[in-house]
């Protein structure tokens, strides 16, 4: 396992799926063919006063709120005071902060968290907002690989602490504990990918919903093409439909499950970092968190060599996720 591969690959899965974020599938498939960077963002089917959310103070390979939140998680788990949600919210602000000193403003993404940021509302509030929703947000998920290193019998508590940081749902919870344990089963026990759904369902425990979610996206045929018919399964209605965002196009919605089982099925198809990108950006909607997820345990589990040089070469941050990962390897280690 390389944690420096493996931060570089969040970053660029996350960077490289925020330039088609919340695209039609369809629309994907006909403009993105992975041999260079694609700003689509200024056409988000957002109402016209909503648009700036997506496009102020965005850059072409930035990396967004995934990357930021999952370098707070390695900060607090390298922190000597106990792992709690308390400390969790801490370092996302700090890392937060750290993007408006570097760039004068903050890092793009960030959907309930931003009303933290802004003061708009408390964290409890933003807690009790995400508590009880249907469709909670993938937060929780995008963040979560790195408690996939740590002890295993740590992964399920520290991963439920992860999301009731910010998402005290039970999904939520299930997602962020799924995610760990992908990341624990590929890159510390070094398993097959095609057993990685039974192996999640045999360690986290789900509810109903989760279970029989997970079961049918365990019997999509990984040998054919994704039909209309898996990409319903995987993703849920198709076009999205409200309360899932973003509604009317085809893609994945920003919810916790779908994230969480989008980011399984990729892990347990994908032949390296950048096939695990290209899988994951195919599927449409919000595909930087799936990306940003698949296409760093892969890489932390393969190396960076699949991934093409301009990638490497253009994404934000190089030397300071270097310099992460060489402190987060002194612990894991």
């Amino acid at each position: 396992m390389d944690i420096e591969s493996l931060l570089l690959g969040t970053a660029i899965g996350d960077a490289f799926g925020a330039g088609v974020e919340f695209q039609d599938r369809d629309w994907i498939s006909k403009h993105v063919n992975f041999k260079a960077f694609v700003n689509a963002r200024n056409k988000i089917k957002v109402p016209s006063d909503k648009l700036k959310l997506f496009t102020e103070n965005y850059t072409a390979w930035d990396y967004t709120d995934d990357t930021e939140m999952t370098i707070g998680v390695i900060h607090a788990l390298l922190s000597s005071e106990p792992f709690t949600e308390v400390l969790l919210v801490k370092k996302w602000q700090e890392e937060y902060d750290k993007g408006i000193q570097l760039k004068g403003f903050g890092r793009n993404g960030h959907g309930s968290m931003r009303w933290y940021y802004s003061k708009e509302k408390t964290i409890e509030e933003v807690r009790d907002f995400q508590r009880h929703r249907i469709n909670p947000g993938n937060a929780p998920a995008m963040r979560a690989v790195p408690l996939g290193l740590i002890n295993e019998k740590l992964i399920n508590h520290y991963s439920e602490i992860n999301a009731n940081a910010t998402h005290p749902n039970e999904n939520a919870i299930i997602s962020s504990q799924c995610i760990s344990h992908a990341a624990h089963y590929l890159l510390i026990k070094n398993n097959d990918p095609k057993k990685i759904i039974d192996y999640c369902l045999e360690k986290v425990k789900v509810n109903s919903e989760y279970s029989e979610y997970l079961n049918e996206v365990n019997l999509i045929d990984i040998e054919k093409p994704l039909t209309e018919n898996d990409y319903s399964i995987l993703c849920g209605a198709q076009p999205i439909t409200a309360p899932y965002f973003l509604p009317g196009i085809k893609g994945v919605p920003s919810d916790s499950k779908f994230t969480a089982g989008c980011v399984l099925y990729v892990l347990k198809i994908s032949t390296s970092p950048f096939d695990a990108l290209k899988h994951s950006v195919k599927l449409g909607g919000d595909v930087d968190s799936i990306a940003s997820i698949t296409t760093g345990i892969l890489a932390g589990k393969m190396g960076l060599s699949s991934i093409p040089q301009f990638m490497l070469d253009n994404v934000e941050g190089v030397p300071y996720l270097k310099t992460i990962a060489k402190q987060f390897k002194k612990i894991i280690s």
